[in-house]
């Protein structure tokens, strides 16, 4: 019988099959140095600029937030400050509610 697999590890497998050789022959071709310094940047910039505006407008969508677009350019325009400005500054009082639907239904 079939199972089905988490979306994120799907995910990983994809990326592992598709930028394995890409990595093997960067490290060939060029040094060591240069590629752990392009694969920093990448971690820096998967965190910075895709994680935490990411976790702000989950967050920020979750609280019922009107300003939840703008509180994610923010954070990802300046990452840490964008990212604790909305920790200290953005947070409702309101309870996070997962996977609710907040749209007024007209009937």
């Amino acid at each position: 019988m079939a199972t089905t697999r988490s979306p994120i590890v799907v995910l990983g497998g994809l990326l592992l099959v598709a930028f394995l050789p890409l990595i093997v022959m960067w490290i060939v071709v060029t040094d060591v140095g240069t590629f752990a310094y392009f694969a920093g940047f990448a971690l820096y910039f998967l965190i910075a600029h895709v994680g935490l505006p990411g976790w702000v407008y989950l967050d920020a969508t979750g609280r019922g937030s009107d300003s939840a677009v703008g509180w994610t350019a923010l954070s990802f325009l300046l990452p840490v400050v964008g990212f604790i400005a909305y920790y200290v500054l953005g947070r409702p009082d309101a309870t996070y509610e997962a996977g609710a639907d907040r749209r007024v239904r007209r009937e």
